[in-house]
Parts: structure tokens; sequence; C-alpha cells
């Protein structure tokens, strides 16, 4: 049976040619997720691992910020199910400003050595002799630097090691050159102890090549380098070296199944490769998400489209997501590991993901996957912070103790009718039987949670609710995380849900209030997206959209301190001309 497993998987395979790759997707799919490491509020991304000889004992290196940023190290003693929180590292390791990377080198004379890379001037690099229990302090490797330093590390034939990074001429002297892309190669004869001076592999403008991802043939002889391509003009690209990386070919296009970044690639038991990546393909249907190309050797050096395109995961934010590490453990599980915006509106986080080439088989005859993408602002979504589950608790009971008529629903600036705002809403809206709903931070798709989560079956069935008020929508137009047209979808979802369950309440739509201390982008954003929100109920007679954001302005569109002090939330000043401009349309 084991001699015709390769056999089968080879027509497979010829098969998947002719009629193209099968796309698959694993995204949402739990029991092979293994979150590595998540911190509320706070940015974690581009990880790489590295597989100790016991096929248990995993390490996992990753920065404490968008590749700049205090270098963490995690274990796992189970192969990749369980880790460890963040490991005492040397000093130094908090003064890495780029994408660290970890490697496990044996020299000729068969000694181990885990060496970890940080880049940008001077590339500097960290030796455990230990398996990672202790560590060397970071120091330069010589008088040169890089970005993802190093990207690929290849074992020679000859006992050396070949390290593979890029640079755009920003870092790779002390003085920045000229801004070319250039892909370099530094080798090592001692194990990675000492590296000699870089050499350049390829520079081929005007493609933009860099992030250089390199595998060995299965019959030794060849090496390839997958390259992403960062002016975003054309396809990624492969170049293959057989002298050991003496010389290489010129680059050629790779299909749109392997567009994308960061390529990491393994074989599996039955000699099929697999490779993960960020997919950046035009017009792919999961551009932006963490992807997988299943196939052969042959099928990467001569460029076809492969047997499988996986979705790993769906990344909710643009494309910033997956610089994986990938590992094949003794049992033929791959467990691959990137960083990614996993939950809208949330920081990014690692996560892990389990899976085997027969596993992907047996999907083979499945109805294809849609890969639909809803908006991150429509998906109905909680918090993690710990403070959050009690605030909408106690919300909940508020709503469940019934007697309300009027509600308010949104973010801080709602919730802050508690305080600044207290003394203006016992004044207007206390006799009113009004309940304040609003949770800061909160956005769209919190609201809906919250909403579909108790909270609208409290308000249908304890209490008389007359009239609804929502504002929301500025913490989704937070940098690129939402589009005018995305917030305006959640915004309208929140509406549409609230008119079906609470048919006989009113509402009012007010528009996002204005934020920033002058006219800016982020606020015109939202005015956008406020304006197209409030379209969509334009004949609905039970929905008043109201836009008095002129309110807390100055005639030159600029905001007092003394009515925004971080012009943003309110004070006790703004929450009355608040409630000043809201009392007419108040039923």
């Amino acid at each position: 049976m084991k001699r015709i497993a390769p056999f089968l998987a080879l027509l497979a395979a010829l098969s998947a040619q002719a009629e193209g790759p099968r796309w698959l997707d694993l995204d949402g799919e739990a029991d092979r997720q293994v979150t590595v490491r998540r911190v509320v509020r706070k940015y974690l991304g581009h990880p790489t691992t590295v597989l100790l000889p016991d096929g248990k004992t995993m390490l996992c290196v990753h920065p404490e910020g968008h590749g700049r940023g205090a270098i963490a190290l995690q274990r796992s003693g189970d192969a990749g199910r369980t880790w460890s929180e963040p490991l005492p590292v040397p000093a130094s390791f908090a003064t890495s400003l780029e994408t660290p990377t970890i490697h496990r080198l044996v020299d000729r004379q068969g000694k181990a050595r885990l060496v970890l890379f940080s880049g940008l001037y001077p590339i500097r690099r960290a030796l455990s002799l230990d398996d990672g229990v202790t560590w060397t302090e970071l120091e330069p490797i010589g008088d040169f630097g890089g970005i993802v330093a190093m990207a690929s590390v290849i074992a020679l034939r000859d006992g050396s090691h070949a390290a593979f990074f890029h640079d755009d001429g920003r870092f790779f002297a002390k003085d920045p050159g000229k801004p070319v892309f250039t892909v370099y190669q530094t080798r090592s004869t001692d194990g990675g102890v000492t590296w000699g001076a870089p050499t350049v592999v390829i520079s081929a403008p005007p493609l933009h090549l860099c992030e250089p991802g390199v595998l060995r043939s299965p019959d030794g002889k060849t090496l390839a380098m997958l390259l992403r391509e960062n002016s975003r003009t054309a396809s990624s690209q492969l170049i293959l070296s057989t002298d050991e990386g003496a010389t290489w070919s010129s680059p050629e296009p790779l299909p749109m199944e392997l567009t994308g970044d960061r390529h990491v690639g393994v074989f599996a038991p039955d000699g099929r490769l697999f490779v993960s990546f960020r997919d950046m393909a035009k017009d792919s249907r999961t551009r932006g998400d963490w992807v997988a190309w299943v196939g052969t050797w042959d099928d990467l050096v001569a460029r076809r489209r492969g047997e499988y395109r996986v979705r790993l995961a769906r990344n909710w934010r643009g494309t910033d997501c997956a610089y994986p590490g990938v590992e094949l453990l003794p049992d033929g599980t791959i467990v691959t590991t990137t960083y990614g915006h996993w939950v809208p509106g949330e920081s990014p986080f690692l996560l892990s993901v389990r899976l085997t080439l027969p596993e992907l088989d047996a999907r083979r005859d499945r109805p294809a996957p849609k890969f639909d993408r809803p908006l991150g602002s429509v998906q109905r979504t909680p918090r993690l912070e710990g403070w959050w589950p009690k605030r909408v608790a106690d919300d909940l009971a508020l709503a469940q103790a019934g007697g309300h008529k009027l509600v308010f629903l949104g973010d801080s600036i709602t919730q802050s009718w508690r305080d600044p705002g207290r003394a203006v809403w016992a004044e207007h809206f206390a006799g009113r039987a009004a309940l304040n709903l609003g949770v800061s931070g909160d956005r769209t798709q919190n609201v809906l949670w919250r909403l579909e989560n108790g909270l609208l079956e409290a308000l249908a069935q304890k209490n008389d609710v007359q009239q609804w008020v929502l504002m929301i929508g500025t913490n989704n137009s937070n940098g690129d995380e939402c589009s005018a047209e995305e917030i305006a979808t959640g915004i309208v979802e929140i509406v549409k849900v609230l008119r079906a369950r609470l048919p006989k309440a009113h509402g009012v739509l007010l528009a996002i209030f204005p934020r920033g201390d002058k006219p800016n982008p982020q606020r015109e954003k939202c005015a956008a997206a406020s304006k197209l929100a409030a379209a969509a109920f334009a004949a609905d007679a039970a929905v008043k959209a109201v836009d008095f954001g002129s309110v807390f302005l100055e005639p030159d569109g600029s905001i007092r301190k003394e009515v925004m002090p971080d012009f943003l939330h309110l004070t006790e000043d703004g929450y009355r001309r608040w409630a000043q401009a809201l009392l007419p349309h108040l039923r």
C-alpha cells in the first residue's frame, strides 16, 4: 500500500493539471487551529518557527510589533498544540529593528546550533547551543544590512550554509544607496557562527524581487527560489540554480496560484510539495488571505498551476498577514504558523493550522467552496478585553429589568452620557425611560453581536421601546480598517436588525460625529459612510436619518477642546449640544 500511495498522488496531480487546481477552504475549522499568542490591542506578527530533532519540541520567534519590536520567544513541547508564554531572552532582543527569523544549522563536525537573525543595518545574529534554552546577545554578522534576514537558510552539499535575504537600497550599507530591490546570499562554513560578505543573487528592475523562499529538489540537485514581486505589477517569480547557488536562472513568472508573499514550503511524506504564503494574486477570490499551494516539484519548476489551492484562514484587514513557519511532524502532519487579523476589528495575533495532505485529498470531490467574503463590519464579533463581557452582561441585565421606552446604542461617545454627560442625561432623558447601551470601543460588528446575543430579545420582551437612537462607526474608521462603504454596510445591518426585531419602534439614525481638530480624511470617510447609510433608509418612514455634526464645529470646520478635549469625545458642553440638537427628533 505504501508503494501505491505516491503513484496515486502522482495520478491525482496529473489530473489536476488538466482541469486546474482544486480550490479548498479550511477557514474557520477550529479543531485545526491553535492560538500561539494573542494580546488585547497589541500587534503581534511575523513569526518564524523551527522544529527540533525530537519531532515535538517547536520554537517560535516573532516581533512585538509590525516587523520592528522586541523579539518574543515561545516554546511548545507537544508539536505546537500548546505554547508557553514568552520566555526570558537576552536584553539585546528588545532592540530588534526588523522581522526575526530562526534556523537550526548543523556544522561539518555535526554540532548543531540555533541561529536567530534580526535585520536592517547591520544584520545581527544570536546563537543557542542548547536548543533555545540560553542565547548569546545579538551581534553584527558583518558590515551589511538587509530586510527579512534571513528569509531562507539552506544546507549546501559541502557542509556549509547559504542564507538569503533582500534589501531595497535603504539598509544594505550604513549610508542609504540607490532604491533598487536586490536579493543577496551570504555563506557560513562554521554552522552559522560567522558569515561571509554577501553576493548578489538577482536584481531585475523594474521587478521588485524580495523575500526569497528557497527549496531543494527531492534529488538534491537543484535549488528553487520563489520571490515576492513588491511593485505588484507582475506575478511572483521563480529562479533556479543547479550549482549550489553559485549561479541562478533568469526570473520566470509563477502562476496566479503561487503569486504572493513569503513562500515557505515542505515536502510531505508522499513527495508532494506544500507551500504556505500570503495570497496577493490580482482578482484572486482569496487575495489578502493566508493560503497554501500543493503540487509536485515538477509542477513548481515547470510553473504549472498545481493540484490544490487552499485557504488556511481568512484575513479580515487588507493584506496584512502570513509570514509563515512550516514544519513537518514525524507522522506527516504539517503545522504552519503565521499572524493575521483573524477577528474583525481586533489586533493581529499568531495562529497555527494543522493538516495532512490525505485530509485534503479526502475533500477533493466535495462541492467547490464559494469563498464568500462578508465584510468584517457585519461579522457578529465579541471582544477579547476582560471588562467587555461584564459590561455587556450588565447592560443586558438592565434591558431585562424592563421599563424602557427610549434606547441609545453606540460606542464610547454614547456610553459617556454616564459621565461627563450625566447631568445632561438626567435633565433631558432620565424622565423619558431612556436606556444607555453604548459601549466604549465598539464597532458595528460588536453592536451586532450584542444585539443578537440576548439584547434584542430583552428589549422586545421586557420593554416598550418606542424609539431608538443609533450612532456608531467611528471606531471602524481607524486607519485602513474599513472603507466608507464597509462602515455604511455595518450601520445599515444594525438598523435592519432593529427594524426586524422592534418593528413598532421608530429610529433616529445619527451621522457619525466629526472628529479631529481640523477637517481630515478620517472625518470625510465617516461623513461618506453616514450619507450612504442614510440613503439606504430614505424611503423608510420609521427611520429618520439626522446629521447635526455641525453643532460641534467652529465656522472654519475646526473643533475646540472645550467641546471635544481629544477631538473625539465630548465634554459636558458637547453633550448639551447633542441633547439640544436631538430633542426635536424624539417622539
